[in-house]
Protein backbone atom coordinates (compact mmCIF):
# COMPACT_ATOMS: atom_id res chain seq x y z
CA UNK A 1 0.00 0.00 0.00
CA UNK A 2 1.61 3.17 -0.92
CA UNK A 3 0.06 6.80 -1.68
CA UNK A 4 -1.43 7.50 -4.85
CA UNK A 5 0.21 9.28 -7.10
CA UNK A 6 -1.22 11.19 -10.53
CA UNK A 7 1.00 9.01 -12.70
CA UNK A 8 0.06 5.93 -14.92
CA UNK A 9 -4.10 6.15 -13.49
CA UNK A 10 -6.69 5.25 -16.18
CA UNK A 11 -10.49 5.92 -16.25
CA UNK A 12 -12.58 3.75 -17.54
CA UNK A 13 -16.30 3.55 -18.27
CA UNK A 14 -18.13 -0.44 -19.05
CA UNK A 15 -19.16 -0.09 -22.69
CA UNK A 16 -20.79 -3.32 -23.05
CA UNK A 17 -22.26 -6.05 -20.29
CA UNK A 18 -22.34 -10.01 -20.22
CA UNK A 19 -24.99 -12.45 -19.13
CA UNK A 20 -26.18 -11.30 -15.32
CA UNK A 21 -25.50 -13.79 -12.80
CA UNK A 22 -27.94 -15.04 -10.52
CA UNK A 23 -26.88 -14.84 -6.78
CA UNK A 24 -28.91 -16.49 -4.01
CA UNK A 25 -27.20 -15.06 -1.28
CA UNK A 26 -25.14 -12.32 0.27
CA UNK A 27 -23.53 -12.33 3.65
CA UNK A 28 -23.92 -9.53 6.31
CA UNK A 29 -20.09 -8.67 6.39
CA UNK A 30 -17.35 -6.81 5.62
CA UNK A 31 -16.74 -7.58 3.03
CA UNK A 32 -20.25 -9.08 1.88
CA UNK A 33 -19.86 -12.58 0.49
CA UNK A 34 -22.23 -13.05 -2.49
CA UNK A 35 -23.47 -16.81 -3.31
CA UNK A 36 -23.55 -17.67 -7.01
CA UNK A 37 -23.39 -21.83 -8.22
CA UNK A 38 -20.55 -22.12 -10.99
CA UNK A 39 -20.66 -18.53 -11.61
CA UNK A 40 -17.40 -18.18 -13.78
CA UNK A 41 -16.33 -14.63 -12.64
CA UNK A 42 -12.86 -13.92 -12.69
CA UNK A 43 -11.37 -12.02 -9.54
CA UNK A 44 -11.38 -8.29 -11.17
CA UNK A 45 -14.25 -8.03 -12.85
CA UNK A 46 -16.50 -5.23 -12.17
CA UNK A 47 -20.21 -5.33 -12.12
CA UNK A 48 -23.03 -3.97 -11.16
CA UNK A 49 -26.21 -5.31 -8.63
CA UNK A 50 -30.06 -5.47 -9.44
CA UNK A 51 -31.81 -6.30 -6.00
CA UNK A 52 -35.66 -6.48 -6.03
CA UNK A 53 -36.23 -7.39 -2.46
CA UNK A 54 -34.07 -7.81 0.37
CA UNK A 55 -31.14 -6.51 0.79
CA UNK A 56 -32.20 -3.44 -1.53
CA UNK A 57 -29.63 -1.41 -0.06
CA UNK A 58 -27.61 -3.15 -2.83
CA UNK A 59 -29.34 -1.98 -5.57
CA UNK A 60 -28.03 -0.62 -8.48
CA UNK A 61 -24.32 -0.53 -6.50
CA UNK A 62 -21.32 -1.34 -8.94
CA UNK A 63 -18.92 -3.84 -6.97
CA UNK A 64 -15.50 -5.67 -7.75
CA UNK A 65 -14.72 -9.44 -7.68
CA UNK A 66 -12.89 -10.98 -5.03
CA UNK A 67 -11.36 -13.54 -3.23
CA UNK A 68 -13.47 -15.66 -5.96
CA UNK A 69 -14.39 -19.18 -5.72
CA UNK A 70 -16.32 -21.83 -7.82
CA UNK A 71 -19.71 -20.78 -6.03
CA UNK A 72 -18.59 -17.55 -4.42
CA UNK A 73 -17.39 -14.61 -4.16
CA UNK A 74 -16.58 -10.93 -2.26
CA UNK A 75 -17.61 -7.81 -2.89
CA UNK A 76 -14.67 -5.65 -2.48
CA UNK A 77 -14.23 -2.75 -0.48
CA UNK A 78 -18.39 -3.05 0.92
CA UNK A 79 -19.41 -3.63 4.09
CA UNK A 80 -23.27 -5.00 4.36
CA UNK A 81 -23.31 -5.92 8.00
CA UNK A 82 -26.10 -3.15 8.32
CA UNK A 83 -28.32 -4.35 5.16
CA UNK A 84 -31.41 -5.42 5.24
CA UNK A 85 -30.99 -9.67 4.95
CA UNK A 86 -30.32 -11.08 1.69
CA UNK A 87 -33.61 -13.32 0.29
CA UNK A 88 -34.36 -14.64 -3.06
CA UNK A 89 -32.35 -15.00 -6.34
CA UNK A 90 -31.25 -11.56 -7.55
CA UNK A 91 -28.49 -10.57 -9.78
CA UNK A 92 -24.74 -9.26 -10.39
CA UNK A 93 -24.33 -7.76 -14.33
CA UNK A 94 -20.51 -7.73 -15.06
CA UNK A 95 -19.07 -5.60 -17.60
CA UNK A 96 -17.65 -7.05 -20.57
CA UNK A 97 -15.35 -4.11 -22.03
CA UNK A 98 -14.31 -1.07 -21.01
CA UNK A 99 -13.22 2.55 -22.72
CA UNK A 100 -10.85 4.90 -21.40
CA UNK A 101 -11.46 8.25 -21.00
CA UNK A 102 -7.82 9.42 -22.55
CA UNK A 103 -9.00 12.92 -21.81
CA UNK A 104 -8.93 13.04 -17.94
CA UNK A 105 -6.26 14.76 -16.02
CA UNK A 106 -7.69 14.62 -12.54
CA UNK A 107 -10.64 13.23 -10.04
CA UNK A 108 -12.09 14.35 -7.20
CA UNK A 109 -14.27 11.89 -4.99
CA UNK A 110 -16.49 13.54 -2.40
CA UNK A 111 -18.66 11.67 0.23
CA UNK A 112 -19.97 14.04 3.03
CA UNK A 113 -21.16 14.41 6.48
CA UNK A 114 -24.89 13.07 7.21
CA UNK A 115 -27.90 15.36 7.71
CA UNK A 116 -28.31 16.38 11.16
CA UNK A 117 -31.80 16.56 12.42
CA UNK A 118 -32.84 18.94 15.32
CA UNK A 119 -34.97 16.33 17.84
CA UNK A 120 -34.59 19.64 20.59
CA UNK A 121 -38.17 20.13 22.77
CA UNK A 122 -38.88 22.75 24.87
CA UNK A 123 -38.43 20.71 28.01
CA UNK A 124 -34.62 19.89 26.93
CA UNK A 125 -31.59 22.66 28.01
CA UNK A 126 -29.16 21.30 25.25
CA UNK A 127 -29.92 21.12 21.79
CA UNK A 128 -30.78 17.47 20.78
CA UNK A 129 -29.71 16.06 17.74
CA UNK A 130 -30.45 12.43 15.63
CA UNK A 131 -27.97 12.04 12.82
CA UNK A 132 -29.92 11.71 9.64
CA UNK A 133 -28.76 10.19 5.77
CA UNK A 134 -25.68 10.19 4.69
CA UNK A 135 -25.75 12.20 1.10
CA UNK A 136 -24.98 10.59 -2.08
CA UNK A 137 -21.38 10.53 -2.78
CA UNK A 138 -20.13 12.60 -5.99
CA UNK A 139 -16.87 12.11 -8.36
CA UNK A 140 -15.60 15.42 -9.97
CA UNK A 141 -14.02 14.14 -13.55
CA UNK A 142 -11.24 16.77 -15.15
CA UNK A 143 -10.79 17.01 -18.63
CA UNK A 144 -8.52 18.33 -21.40
CA UNK A 145 -11.44 19.26 -24.00
CA UNK A 146 -10.94 18.14 -27.06
CA UNK A 147 -11.97 19.85 -30.79
CA UNK A 148 -14.66 17.09 -30.99
CA UNK A 149 -15.88 14.26 -28.62
CA UNK A 150 -14.20 11.10 -28.73
CA UNK A 151 -16.41 8.29 -28.75
CA UNK A 152 -15.99 7.72 -24.69
CA UNK A 153 -17.02 11.27 -24.07
CA UNK A 154 -19.91 11.10 -26.20
CA UNK A 155 -21.30 8.15 -24.17
CA UNK A 156 -20.74 10.27 -21.19
CA UNK A 157 -22.35 13.29 -22.60
CA UNK A 158 -25.41 10.53 -23.78
CA UNK A 159 -25.85 9.15 -20.70
CA UNK A 160 -25.57 12.94 -19.06
CA UNK A 161 -29.04 13.91 -21.30
CA UNK A 162 -30.53 10.28 -21.26
CA UNK A 163 -29.99 9.85 -17.42
CA UNK A 164 -28.70 6.70 -18.13
CA UNK A 165 -26.48 4.91 -15.34
CA UNK A 166 -22.95 4.26 -16.90
CA UNK A 167 -20.26 1.62 -14.58
CA UNK A 168 -16.67 3.52 -13.90
CA UNK A 169 -13.19 2.43 -12.85
CA UNK A 170 -10.53 4.18 -12.13
CA UNK A 171 -7.05 2.17 -12.09
CA UNK A 172 -4.18 3.50 -9.97
CA UNK A 173 -0.63 2.48 -10.94
CA UNK A 174 -0.21 -0.28 -8.49
CA UNK A 175 -3.36 -1.47 -10.23
CA UNK A 176 -6.01 -0.74 -6.89
CA UNK A 177 -9.11 0.41 -8.03
CA UNK A 178 -11.91 3.04 -7.47
CA UNK A 179 -15.38 1.36 -8.34
CA UNK A 180 -18.87 3.31 -9.25
CA UNK A 181 -21.92 3.52 -11.22
CA UNK A 182 -23.67 6.77 -11.63
CA UNK A 183 -25.25 9.31 -13.45
CA UNK A 184 -22.41 11.91 -15.71
CA UNK A 185 -23.77 15.63 -15.46
CA UNK A 186 -22.88 17.07 -19.30
CA UNK A 187 -19.59 18.14 -19.31
CA UNK A 188 -18.67 21.90 -19.59
CA UNK A 189 -16.06 23.38 -21.39
CA UNK A 190 -13.30 26.50 -20.59
CA UNK A 191 -10.93 27.99 -22.96
CA UNK A 192 -8.81 31.32 -22.66
CA UNK A 193 -5.91 32.40 -25.73
CA UNK A 194 -3.14 30.75 -25.67
CA UNK A 195 -4.69 27.89 -23.30
CA UNK A 196 -5.43 24.63 -23.58
CA UNK A 197 -9.29 23.97 -22.88
CA UNK A 198 -10.69 22.25 -20.00
CA UNK A 199 -13.76 21.16 -18.90
CA UNK A 200 -15.33 19.39 -16.17
CA UNK A 201 -18.20 16.93 -14.89
CA UNK A 202 -19.66 15.46 -11.81
CA UNK A 203 -21.34 12.08 -11.23
CA UNK A 204 -23.78 11.23 -8.60
CA UNK A 205 -22.96 7.70 -7.28
CA UNK A 206 -25.42 4.96 -6.58
CA UNK A 207 -24.39 3.70 -3.17
CA UNK A 208 -21.02 4.20 -2.71
CA UNK A 209 -17.62 4.64 -4.48
CA UNK A 210 -15.39 1.39 -3.72
CA UNK A 211 -11.87 1.43 -2.94
CA UNK A 212 -9.93 -2.29 -3.61
CA UNK A 213 -6.39 -3.82 -3.60
CA UNK A 214 -5.20 -4.58 -7.25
Amino acid sequence: MTTAIGRGVRLEIGLTTSTAKTVTAVTLASPGVATSSTHGLANGVVGHWTVAAGMVQLDGQATRVYNQSTNAFDLQGLNTAGYSTFSGSQSFTPVATWGTLSETIGYSIGGGSPDVLDDTKISDVIKQEIIGTLPADTVQIDVLSQTYNSSVMQLIEDASIQQTNLVWRITQQDGSVRVWRGIPSRPGESLQRQQLATGSFQCTVKGFVLRGAA
